[in-house]
């Protein structure tokens, strides 16, 4: 029995069963219905005794897709940050007019409001407004990252396969790639994971023992834009295709930079 191929969906060749083909238009959407089927035959073949199946890739890992559900949640996260500056500077403005409007109060003369009263119920509509819109960002960031997450389960599995990854190299990928199981404005997933995947490259996917000896330094903040995550996933995927191994031994590291031709 053979395995799988997934170009542009997800399909079985088998001698013991016709073609089957998952598509979707949505990259989210494939995670858990692969994930089923590959339980399920699995599962099946078991039961057959058919010892020589295996699950495997062969098509192109669906990095461009993934890539846009990347920007899409990273575009969120930084709406979120200029609303959040937005509504700092409308609720300083709407309390220095309150404490002006305050002072001519309490004045035993008090001055002419000056229309005092009507900027600050218009910041005050400002700063609800504001709010309004940061709180249905705030869901719209909630779900792009459950997709993200959907896509990256999918990305997983399909490098796996690509690869033939035992559950070690599987758990090594999981924590890269899948680091919080919640997104905040604090800590976002595309530093976290940017951080884990430039450690991968400098050691166990490290093409020469100049890069083993970098270290990557300073605190994880929130970066400018998603390019450098975006080719060190590509780097991650070609260094496997090239490979390289996942490990978390170094010693097993510096053996594969000896031994895998052409790194230099």
């Amino acid at each position: 029995c053979s395995g799988f191929s997934v170009p542009n969906g997800f399909k079985n060749h088998s001698s013991c069963f016709k073609n089957i083909t998952i598509q979707s238009d949505q990259l989210e959407d494939l995670w858990l219905i692969t994930k089923e089927l590959t339980l399920r035959l699995e599962e099946h073949f078991k039961k057959q005794n058919c010892k020589d199946f295996a699950c495997t890739f062969s098509g192109s890992i669906p990095l461009q897709e993934y890539f846009e559900l990347i920007d899409r949640h990273f575009e969120l996260r930084l709406n979120a940050e200029k609303f959040r500056e937005l509504l700092s500077e409308r609720a300083v403005q709407f309390r220095a007019i309150e404490r002006r409007l305050l002072t001519r109060f309490k004045d035993k003369t008090p001055a002419p409001l000056q229309h005092l009263d009507t900027l600050l119920e218009g910041t005050f509509r400002e700063v609800i407004a504001l709010a309004d819109a940061a709180e249905e960002n705030q869901a719209n960031m909630f779900q792009a990252f459950t997709k993200l997450k959907s896509a990256t389960h999918l990305v997983i599995m399909l490098i796996s396969l690509w690869q033939k990854l035992n559950a070690d190299q599987i758990a090594i990928m999981e924590a890269a790639f899948l680091p919080l199981a919640e997104d905040t404005q604090e800590l976002g997933w595309e530093e976290t994971v940017d951080s884990a995947i430039s450690s991968l490259l400098r050691t166990c996917l490290s093409k020469s023992s100049k890069e083993q000896a970098l270290t990557l330094g300073g605190q994880l903040s929130m970066p400018k834009d998603t390019s450098r995550l975006k080719k060190n996933i590509s780097l991650f995927c070609d260094r496997l295709a090239k490979g390289g191994r996942l490990s978390l031994s170094t010693e097993s590291a510096t053996q594969q930079v000896a031994a895998v031709p052409g790194k230099t």
